[in-house]
C-alpha cells in the first residue's frame, strides 16, 4: 500500500512541477501513518513563486480525480485519487519569505498563526524543487535566533493562564461548553509553550499528542497531567479539572522563568 501513496504523489508532483512559477512540492508526515489510519491523507505542499493555479487547473491534476472539493478561505484541495483521500495545499513562496525575514529581524508578530506552516517546510519530504528557494528556506528555519523562541513561550504561557482563567469561570457558572472550548485553547497553548521552550516547530494538530509526549525537555509529571486532563476518568466535575489544569499551567512556571534569566 505504502507503494501506491508514493505513487500517487510522485505523479502530483511531476504534474505540479510543470505548473508556471512552482517552486518546491513537499509530502507531509500525515502521509507517514497507515493508510487505514484515520489521520492519514497524501499531504502535498505546493509552493509557488507566482499566482496559485486556477481551480481548473487544479481539478484535474491527475486523471480520474473524485470527490473534488476546495476551501473558499485558503488554497487548499481535498479529493479521492485511486480511494485514497488526498490533501493538496498552496503557498506563495513570497508570503513564507515574508515570515522568515520576520523572525530574522525580530519583528515577528506573536498574535498571527503558530509555526505549523514552518514546520511544513522544514519536515515536509522533498517530491520537487527547483531552483535554491526551498534550500533557502530551509537554511534560514536552522538558524532562528533565541530571542525568537523565548518570546514564543512566554506569549504561549500568557496565554495559556487566560485560557485558565476562563476554565475558573466557566466551572464557577457550570457552563460545559465554553469550559470546552477554553479546554482545547488552553492545551494548544501549553502545547505551544513546550515546542518553544524545545525549539521545535509546531506540528499539526493531529500529531500534537505523539510529538508533545516526545519532547526531551518537559515538566516533570506533565504526561500524567495532561493524560488526567484531557481523558478525565469517572464522573469528575469540572472544578476538579480545572485544578488538574491549574497544577499543569503551574508546572510550566520554571521553564517560563527560564527564559528571562
Amino acid at each position: 500500500m505504502k507503494r501506491k501513496v508514493r505513487r500517487i504523489a510522485g505523479s502530483l508532483a511531476e504534474r505540479l512541477s510543470h505548473i508556471e512559477g512552482v517552486q518546491a512540492v513537499l509530502l507531509g508526515d500525515a502521509a507517514e501513518v497507515e493508510v487505514f489510519d484515520p489521520y492519514f491523507t497524501i499531504d502535498v505542499d505546493v509552493y509557488t513563486g507566482g499566482t496559485v493555479p486556477s481551480i481548473e487547473t487544479r481539478s484535474t491534476l491527475l486523471p480520474g480525480i473524485d470527490a473534488f472539493e476546495t476551501s473558499p478561505v485558503t488554497a487548499s484541495d481535498r479529493f479521492l485519487y485511486e480511494e485514497l483521500p488526498v490533501t493538496v495545499r498552496y503557498a506563495r513562496s513570497a508570503d513564507v519569505d515574508r515570515m522568515l525575514l520576520r523572525i530574522s529581524e525580530q519583528t515577528w508578530v506573536f498574535h498571527e498563526p503558530g509555526t505549523h506552516a514552518l514546520y511544513r517546510i522544514e519536515k515536509g519530504e522533498i517530491l520537487f524543487a527547483r531552483g535554491t528557494w526551498l534550500e533557502e528556506a530551509r537554511a534560514a528555519l536552522a538558524h532562528v535566533p533565541d530571542q525568537f523562541w523565548w518570546q514564543a513561550r512566554l506569549r504561549a504561557f500568557s496565554l495559556a493562564e487566560r485560557a485558565l482563567s476562563d476554565l475558573g469561570a466557566a466551572a464557577h457558572r457550570a457552563d460545559p461548553l465554553f469550559f470546552l472550548v477554553s479546554a482545547s485553547r488552553l492545551a494548544r497553548c501549553v502545547a505551544s509553550f513546550l515546542f518553544a521552550v524545545n525549539r521545535r516547530l509546531e506540528p499539526s494538530d493531529r500529531m500534537l499528542a505523539e510529538q508533545v509526549a516526545a519532547l526531551p525537555v518537559l515538566p516533570d509529571g506533565f504526561a500524567g497531567r495532561l493524560e488526567s486532563f484531557v481523558r478525565p476518568v469517572g464522573d469528575i466535575t469540572l472544578e476538579a479539572r480545572r485544578e488538574i489544569a491549574q497544577h499543569m499551567v503551574r508546572s510550566l512556571i520554571p521553564l517560563a522563568v527560564e527564559a528571562t534569566a
